[in-house]
């Protein structure tokens, strides 16, 4: 399933906990990209915690920075470096795979695009829309603003994607959780796992267990 966790400009960046919850809740790799400069900077194929903890500290990104962070769970293509997230967005199939990139749009996604699920043993459902779709639909700056092709995206795959240009400007598509940081999540994993007990009921013993059904 995965999840998206951005942290637009003048939001904190996720906490420590935060990041290992989303990691350890969807432990498939993780990535993320960032605007930098006038471009999109993406980083990904983190296939250990550690690695990516150690990652984030040396970039020592503030509230100034743009970050889309993305963690996966794995529907397509197993469990490797190339198919984690972000993608940057490219008729190029091969250009998804790069572990990291400098782009004009980059693009994480949360969910199964039934469309693109062919059974492939080297990209993603994501991977393959991403690259047959989207270079078609978002041609111009103008085009993340439009609503009617947030629209389409989202009747297209049924779930939830976010699009970032070097420009700044970004497009949500599908429903995202706006917490009250300032960060916004693709669904609830972030948060961490509750578990309920209940006490175990002491034996009593019943007659019906000792029933003669012969």
């Amino acid at each position: 399933m995965c999840i998206i966790c951005i942290s637009p400009k003048g939001a904190p960046q996720p906490t420590h906990e935060q990041i290992t919850t989303m990691f350890r809740r969807n432990p498939h790799g993780a990535g993320y990209m960032a605007l930098r400069h006038g471009r999109i900077e993406i980083h990904k194929g983190f296939m250990i915690l550690g690695d990516l903890l150690r990652q984030l500290e040396r970039e020592q990104f503030t509230a100034d920075d743009v970050v889309v962070y993305h963690f996966r769970i794995s529907t397509q293509a197993g469990v490797c470096p190339e198919m984690t997230q972000p993608f940057p967005v490219s008729d190029t199939l091969n250009a998804l795979e790069a572990l990291d990139v400098n782009c004009s749009l980059g693009v994480a996604h949360n969910g199964i695009i039934r469309m693109t699920s062919n059974g492939s043993t080297r990209y993603s459902d994501t991977a393959l829309f991403v690259n047959a779709y989207l270079p078609k639909l978002i041609r111009t700056p103008a085009d993340l603003d439009d609503p009617g092709i947030a629209a389409i995206l989202e009747q297209l795959t049924g779930s939830r994607m976010v699009i970032l240009d070097r420009s700044g400007k970004m497009m949500l598509v599908g429903a995202f959780i706006h917490d009250k940081s300032g960060l916004i999540f693709s669904n609830a994993t972030y948060k961490p796992q509750k578990f309920t007990y209940e006490p175990v009921k002491p034996f009593t013993e019943s007659a019906d267990l000792w029933y003669d059904f012969s």
